[in-house]
């Protein structure tokens, strides 16, 4: 870690804009963009979320903010400690000077030579000479009075020394919190998973009954779950946020491995006044306004191509079709105002009595995917998942699983 590095993700944290920071401090603000990502790279956390020209601090940021900013304080009072605030601040941003440079300098002062110094951390002499006269010029002071017989510090380099433990400190406690956070991210089987479709339904049962296995058989093992569509879960693998997807897509890429769990057919939904009692599947499609998830989600996508099945595309461009990412909105828009979806039939266990279920023909089904990348981790995840899941069953016989997850 070095100081810039330090003061400058310190102002941007307090600013909370990487473009207001770079004006404080004079500096582009892509040279501050890369030392935030330094520093996170440093303590293995994010410190910002960026959404387009804006960002926002992370919850890690937030709760680290306290000890980064103590640390850029202490930085600025080791390094420039005659400066004003404001302009010690911009001094210490452009002092390519690392915290292991300024405990070489306490070593040398400490051991009152360059020689045994550097006998110590089996360096040569002469590259640990130059080291501690480029923090000099860096700094623009003289540490070191120097003779025949050793080196002597200044009161310059005894002021430096005196602040430095604490700045260590500090930094040790942000240290310490990477290596626990590694730890643990490391232990960590990150499953994602698509939204279920309310807490009856079946993603939302096998999840429940996977956490209680997993808590049971794998207690020091953390399992962390999150939720997302079809796409963003297929995307997290490849960037690594997850290790393991639980996906109803049959989209599935060819660089990925995959095991179907579970299948339920697709039906049209909606409420009991609008199906009727025997009606015509083609003219409710026609005449109803149409609730689908979107295609970005794989129930999304099996909707698309029931319709592509039952109707020609001149009927199908001329649905009024609205594409909404939340089943409960879905599911109120066909309670309330005679819209009707194309959901999964053992989704309804989860949904008032007044929707009613419209079997299609041909019919199309809905499978629910276990989804790992090619790496030694992710295989093993995904065999403990499996394994987790070995005796789960559907609760609806509207479902039914697919092989023995062994």
């Amino acid at each position: 870690m070095d100081i810039a590095t330090l003061v400058m993700t310190a102002v941007v944290l307090r600013c909370g804009n990487v473009r207001e920071a770079a004006r404080q401090l004079g500096r582009a603000p892509s040279t501050l963009s890369a030392a935030v990502k330094r520093f996170e790279r440093s303590i293995a956390a994010p410190l910002l979320n960026r959404a387009g020209a804006a960002s926002f601090l992370t919850l890690e940021a937030r709760r680290m903010l306290n000890d980064i900013e103590a640390a850029s304080d202490i930085a600025r009072a080791v390094i420039a400690p005659r400066l004003a605030a404001d302009a010690a601040l911009a001094f210490c941003a452009s002092r390519d000077i690392s915290l292991t440079a300024l405990q070489r300098v306490a070593l040398v002062a400490e051991t009152g030579s360059v020689r045994r110094a550097a006998r110590i951390i089996r360096l040569g002499q002469p590259q640990l000479a130059r080291q501690i006269a480029r923090v000099e010029d860096e700094l623009g002071r003289v540490l070191f009075d120097r003779s025949r017989v050793g080196v002597t510090p200044t009161t310059a380099c005894q002021l430096l020394i005196a602040s430095l433990g604490e700045l260590e400190k500090t930094m040790q406690r942000l240290s310490r919190r990477a290596r626990e956070r590694f730890r643990s991210t490391n232990a960590t089987i990150r499953l994602g998973a698509v939204m279920p479709l309310g807490h009856e339904s079946n993603v939302a049962r096998l999840l429940a009954f996977l956490v209680a296995a997993w808590q049971r058989d794998r207690p020091t093992q953390p399992l962390f779950v999150t939720n997302g569509t079809a796409e963003d879960l297929l995307t997290g693998l490849k960037d690594k946020r997850c290790d393991v997807a639980l996906i109803d897509s049959d989209t599935i890429p060819a660089d990925v491995s995959s095991r179907a769990l579970v299948r339920s057919k697709l039906v049209v939904v909606g409420a009991r006044e609008v199906l009727g009692d025997q009606p015509d599947v083609m003219r409710v499609l026609r005449q109803q306004p149409l609730a689908l998830p979107s295609r970005r989600t794989g129930l999304g996508q099996a909707a698309h191509r029931l319709l592509a099945q039952l109707l020609p595309q001149a009927e199908i461009d001329a649905l009024a079709i609205t594409e909404i990412d939340s089943i409960p909105i879905i599911a109120n828009l066909m309670l309330d105002f005679g819209f009707v979806s194309v959901l999964p039939e053992s989704a309804l266990v989860s949904f008032d009595a007044r929707l009613v279920a419209l079997p299609v023909d041909p019919g199309l089904e809905l499978i629910l995917s276990l989804v790992w990348v090619q790496t030694e981790g992710a295989r093993r995840g995904a065999r403990s998942i499996l394994a987790a899941l070995r005796n789960y069953a559907p609760a609806t016989p509207a479902a039914a699983m697919m092989v023995n997850s062994d």
